[in-house]
């Protein structure tokens, strides 16, 4: 029996694979096309040389298979140059694993492939076989197809699993186009995974050529895989698993939530989509209205109207000029323009559709304007009057009526009797010229007693009552007076008490202080007793007791004086002023208690307690002009219900003979 000797590869990965293709890709069926590929070391540059042919490949597609590149993928990563530590597709799989590739081009043809790599045949061959399902751009023969450099990055997402991809171009007579690979590879987990997290794959000098023919398709690549850029982190889209260590997808959706409405989660990233009637916007994650009416996707017939919703669109009854769409869309109703718009200038008839304008008596219509008719071009008064026309209408006129006289040019002036001494106007009186007539008028603050009749003095002082204290009639006028001690003030009525102490800047000596009154002043003796002294900053009076002088300690600690002016007629319980406790610091005593000294029963007043203060009010009408003089205890209280301080106020109220 002869055998074949087992051939054991090279260093690197087979030199030789061979293998088969089935499926159809644009709906045309190719039966089985045969693979053959070959692999050597590029003697010029640091690279693998990958050449492949794909026989019994259909005229129909041929072209269009050009750009598929990614077809010998299973081949070019199993035997790429290793550069540095990284590894091939064949040093870590041994040639057996399982690849799932989808091609999404820009123009949105979609292309799936299956790939099972089963190992090495007794020729050190990489067997293959390849199934394809899907669409591709078509191209016809004659274009010419350039596939651009690429790179491929290879992220291990767990034992025994790689995932790949890539965003690629080709040229089609200079004009570029897009198209995105992905890739899933599953292999034996005992094969252990890759050194690093992330290896590229790059892949140059591409040529692809058919031969119509023949029906062959060639190709021709340079493979070498390297580390990643960042060999080590996780792409965008990923997250490391520890364990592995892998790069294990992220679920964008789940914890990001980035779309308005529907999320799917990808190897690697996410995508959005949107409900019917809704389409993706620019930005990949919002959705939007789709206008089926300004789009021209609806069904609606002749006769109807299109109208879009959110999400669909509806078709509703299509309406003339003068008419508007129900509410259900299946109906038209009249507009009434008259209430709506308001369209006439006098007066709008609604009609079925439109509206009438119409005019007012005396007006015609122009457009929609109403227009004044002039009647007087109608000759509509009698040879002695005069027509003057007016708004709607008109009006005869006398000609030359009393008080009138007729100038040079035929037309009616009026007699200024005033001017011409014609007038019955006498004594004091003014005449004034009206038209066609005169008037005798007076004088202010005169009266009238008819034409020619002397006017007469008004006399203020008895009709109005205008001043506050007395009234003197005068020629034509009147003066208000006022009592002494007071000012008239700059109304002319009102009268305002005079500060004598303050205007004539009255000493009253030591020892007393001058009391402004209204309607004059007094002196008041203020004399602080012994054992006190008049604070210069206050007035108070402070009392300085020597040491152990008991009679001195339990008398009151201040005394103060107050003055109070108030006019005539303040009625009963009115609050009048407020009295206050302090302490040596000059602080509101907090418990204070306000009584009346040597209480007089014919004084008006009364005090209380209010708020830590004295409260003296009135207990009867004030009716007498009279100065009173009243005498207030202030008693402060320590903690511990002791007297603390005494106050005594000295207040001196005078009430004056008017009531201001």
């Amino acid at each position: 029996q002869v055998s074949r000797c087992k051939v054991q590869p090279c260093p690197g990965g087979p030199q030789r694979a061979r293998g088969s293709v089935i499926g159809n890709i644009n709906d045309v069926e190719f039966g089985v096309a045969l693979l053959n590929a070959t692999v050597f070391d590029s003697p010029e540059t640091s690279t693998r040389i990958i050449q492949a042919q794909i026989s019994n490949v259909p005229r129909s597609i041929g072209p269009a298979m050009r750009k598929l590149v990614s077809i010998l993928n299973p081949i070019y990563w199993t035997t790429a140059k290793e550069i540095g530590e990284a590894v091939n597709g064949y040093s870590l799989t041994e040639g057996v694993f399982r690849r799932e590739t989808q091609v999404e081009f820009a123009t949105g043809e979609i292309l799936r492939m299956t790939h099972i790599a089963r190992g090495l045949d007794s020729d050190g061959a990489l067997l293959l076989d390849i199934v394809v399902n899907g669409y591709v751009l078509q191209l016809p023969s004659s274009v010419n197809l350039n596939v651009k450099d690429y790179t491929e990055d290879y992220i291990q997402i767990g034992p025994g699993q790689i995932y790949a991809y890539s965003t690629r171009m080709f040229t089609v007579d200079d004009a570029s186009v897009p198209y995105s690979w992905n890739h899933t590879i599953t292999y034996s987990p005992n094969r252990g995974r890759m050194p690093f997290l992330v290896e590229t794959l790059h892949a140059t000098s591409i040529a692809a050529e058919y031969s119509p023919l023949d029906e062959i398709l060639e190709y021709k690549i340079h493979a070498i895989i390297t580390k990643g850029d960042r060999s080590n982190q996780c792409p965008n889209g990923f997250a490391l698993d520890s364990v592995g260590p892998y790069c294990s997808d992220e679920d964008e959706c789940a914890f990001r939530k980035p779309c308005s409405h529907i999320c799917h989660n990808a190897m690697g990233t996410y995508y959005c989509s949107c409900p019917k009637g809704l389409t993706i916007s620019a930005d990949g994650r919002t959705c939007q209205d789709i206008d089926e009416c300004a789009l021209g996707g609806h069904t609606c017939h002749a006769g109807q109207d299109c109208e879009n919703t959110i999400g669909s669109y509806r078709c509703v009854v299509r309406c003339g000029i003068g008419f508007r769409r129900t509410l259900e869309g299946l109906s038209c109703q009249d507009i009434n323009e008259c209430q709506e718009s308001h369209p006439c200038q006098h007066r709008c008839l609604n009609t079925i559709g439109s509206y009438r304008c119409v005019c007012n008596r005396g007006y015609q219509l122009r457009g929609r304007r109403c227009m004044d008719i002039n009647e007087c071009r109608q000759n509509v008064c009698q040879p002695d009057q005069q027509c003057k026309n007016t708004r709607g209408g008109f009006r005869c006129i006398d000609l030359c009526p009393s008080g009138m006289t007729k100038a040079e040019n035929g037309s009616c002036i009026d007699i200024n009797e005033c001017r011409d001494g014609t007038h019955q106007c006498r004594y004091n009186q003014i005449c004034e010229n009206t038209q066609g007539s005169y008037r005798c008028v007076c004088p202010r603050g005169y009266r009238s007693q008819g034409v020619g009749r002397p006017c007469l003095d008004i006399n203020e002082c008895e009709n109005k009552e205008p001043c506050q204290h007395d009234c003197k009639n005068t020629a034509g006028s009147y003066q208000c007076l006022c009592p002494s001690g007071y000012r008239l003030m700059p109304n002319g009525k009102a009268c305002h008490d005079v500060d004598e102490c303050l205007e004539q800047n009255i000493h009253c000596g030591a020892n007393h202080m001058c009391f402004n009154m209204r309607g004059s002043y007094q002196c008041i003796d203020t004399p602080c007793p012994p054992k006190y002294q008049r604070d210069p900053g206050t007035g108070f009076c402070l009392k300085n007791c020597p040491p152990n002088d008991l009679e001195c300690a339990l008398s009151p600690y201040a005394l103060e004086y107050k003055l109070v002016a108030l006019p005539f007629g303040i009625a009963a319980n009115q609050d009048l002023i407020r009295l206050v406790a302090y302490t040596h610091d000059g602080v509101m005593h907090p418990r204070t208690i306000f009584y009346m000294v040597d209480e007089d029963p014919t004084i008006p007043f009364a005090i209380r307690d209010e708020n830590l203060k004295g409260v003296v009010f009135t207990i009867r009408p004030l009716r007498e002009p009279q100065t009173y003089r009243m005498k207030v205890r202030a008693s402060s209280y320590s903690v511990d219900g002791n007297i603390e301080y005494q106050t005594t106020f000295i207040v001196y109220i005078a009430v004056s003979a008017y009531p201001y």
